[in-house]
């Protein structure tokens, strides 16, 4: 049976963010096979977002309603950026639950989805399951709330506000999914979570994107797509490859890193280590589908629940991925299952990332064929978003 479903989800295209891409997949994979599927989100153009219209999509079954800018929006986002009440758009709550319980009663809607980050996502969520006990509500978390370790809350009350409103949503939501079984684990042992109603719902790529390079380099390109900040960082690399000076490899970076480190590669590593300015989403497809290697860098936080939705997007391009990561980290265990060779190095260790610097360097393509990618292609994923969001 066909199903009537509402998302609420504050990134949506034409916002420019990992989040607004993958909801969009899951909506559209909902769409193109016969649900009729509501989008609840943001204004067109809302403070503080990159935008890129580019990644709009349609479809007949797919409709996208969005909430009108509120009087001094932007002020919204500082002042509640400092209550550290879920995120700054904890604003957005109010006016999005109203808009939800509208809809819901207008088009008769069973089924309601909410999608963090933002995590206020859940809270307008939670707000509409109060109305309707009847309503089947499934909350995924692309990342840990309280347990997140990029977060920390200035006051012991803001702590205890978030774990109370974390708590509620996990028990009132009717299921919740994850994008790895660590995040799993974690909300199972951490937050007694009830295992039975978690699910698993990975990040996924969409074909139709890729094209596939006609020409092969005098050396085999190693492509790292996006910002490294935080946690995460790039030096034990740069003093890898100071240290083996491969002849066949070179690394291109597309986005930001922090300025010492970029300082560093150029200092040290001048013709392996080059930077190229952020690219559009559209087009560092595009830089994935014309590399030879694709490089993840994770921070090194021991068992890392962490699904880079990048990573996803590597695993589409089919091409060998490599990872500095934690070996017990989510994204280790995703390389491990995709492909036969495990390209990995410990991200903090650079003797382990220099030996991998050294087997990439002299080790020939065609040995570093990837695999196993089906289990994250979009298309392949409607039965597992079925089971996930609809009480069947």
């Amino acid at each position: 049976m066909k199903k009537s479903i509402l998302f609420i989800t504050y990134d949506f295209p034409p916002i420019l963010s990992p989040e607004s891409i993958q909801v969009q997949r899951r909506a559209l994979t909902l769409a193109r096979n016969g649900h009729r599927v509501h989008v609840l989100t943001s204004c067109e153009n809302p403070d503080f977002e990159f935008l890129d219209q580019k990644l709009s999509r349609d479809h007949e079954n797919l409709t996208i309603h969005r909430v009108n800018r509120l009087p001094g929006e932007k002020w919204l986002h500082y002042i509640c950026g400092g209550f550290e009440i879920t995120d700054r758009k904890f604003w957005w709550k109010f006016p999005a639950a109203k808009a939800a319980i509208k809809l819901i009663k207008e088009f008769q809607i069973d089924t309601l989805y909410t999608h963090s980050t933002p995590l206020v996502n859940h809270l307008a969520g939670l707000a509409v399951k109060e109305t309707d006990r009847n309503l089947q509500w499934t909350a995924h978390f692309s990342d840990p709330w309280t347990l997140n370790p990029y977060l920390s809350y200035r006051t012991g009350i803001q702590r205890k506000i978030n774990k109370l409103y974390e708590k509620t949503v996990i028990s009132r939501a009717d299921k919740i999914t994850v994008t790895s079984e660590k995040t799993k684990d974690l909300f199972v042992k951490g937050l007694g979570a009830d295992s039975e109603k978690i699910k698993v719902l990975p990040h996924v790529f969409d074909p139709d994107l890729y094209s596939r390079r006609q020409s092969e380099p005098l050396k085999k390109i190693i492509a790292h797509t996006g910002n490294i900040y935080g946690l995460r960082s790039a030096a034990p690399l740069i003093e890898a490859v100071n240290k083996v000076k491969p002849q066949n490899l070179e690394f291109h970076f597309y986005g930001r890193m922090k300025e010492e480190e970029s300082r560093l590669a150029e200092a040290k590593c001048p013709d392996t280590i080059k930077f190229f300015d952020p690219v559009p989403y559209l087009d560092s497809i595009e830089v994935l589908s014309e590399a030879d290697i694709l490089l993840v860098i994770d921070a090194p936080l021991k068992d890392s629940p962490f699904f880079p939705s990048k990573l996803a997007d590597y695993i589409g391009a089919g091409k060998p991925v490599v990872a500095l990561s934690p070996l017990s980290s989510t994204t280790t265990q995703i390389v491990r299952d995709i492909q036969k060779e495990l390209l990995v190095a410990d991200s903090a260790d650079v003797p382990s990332i220099a030996a991998l610097v050294r087997r990439l360097d002299s080790t020939k393509l065609a040995e570093l064929r990837e695999d196993g990618k089906d289990f994250y292609n979009m298309n392949n994923s409607y039965e597992n978003i079925r089971e996930a969001l609809f009480n069947e």
